[in-house]
């Protein structure tokens, strides 16, 4: 084991102090840094798979707006699901995104963690994100908390060139009049 991370027996619970999530280019993933009271750290790889799945099911809970192919809702469903996207955006307004991460020294883990799969509880206040390495992450989630994950992995995809939703995005194809022959 790492001089810089602690045994899991030793592990107490510690709340969330701040959370990081950004692209790295070589790994091809999201760095998920969470940043806890006791003044360690755990890191988790998050693939584009993972990403995507755990942004959609946080997802209905955080209700932030989305790309997506619209139908025709009925007008009931369409001003529910714009007073949900509206009281999120509003949320947001009301969070820090500006301050900088500080990086703890020491990591409750030996070493960043691939997370391979999650559970959400039923009432979207527990996840449960299994790693490759056989340990299990447990954060206990509120609507900030929720909300702030979303956000972050939208702006984390984009920057990735990421697509969140099911709808892969268009395809420009310019209109050229002269014929091209491709060898």
């Amino acid at each position: 084991m790492a001089e810089d991370s602690i045994p899991v027996d030793e592990m107490a619970e510690a709340r969330i102090q701040q959370l990081n999530l950004s692209y790295d280019k070589v790994q091809d993933r999201l760095l998920f840094r969470v940043g806890l009271s006791d003044d360690t750290e755990i890191a988790l790889w998050l693939t584009y798979s993972f990403s995507r799945t755990l942004w959609t099911a946080l997802n209905k809970e955080a209700h932030l707006p989305e790309a997506k192919a619209y139908s025709m809702p009925d007008s009931g469903e369409a001003v529910n699901a714009f007073r949900q996207e509206f009281e999120a955006t509003e949320a947001l307004k009301e969070m820090d995104f500006e301050t900088e991460y500080a990086p703890r020294e020491v990591l409750r883990n030996d070493g960043i963690m691939l997370a391979v799969s999650f559970e959400l509880s039923e009432d979207f206040k527990r996840l449960d994100v299994t790693c490759f390495e056989g340990l299990v992450v447990n954060i206990n989630l509120n609507d900030d908390l929720t909300l702030a994950i979303c956000n972050m992995l939208q702006m984390a995809c984009k920057e990735a060139g990421w697509a969140l939703s099911d709808v892969p995005p268009p395809i420009v194809i310019e209109d050229t009049s002269e014929s091209k022959t491709l060898h």
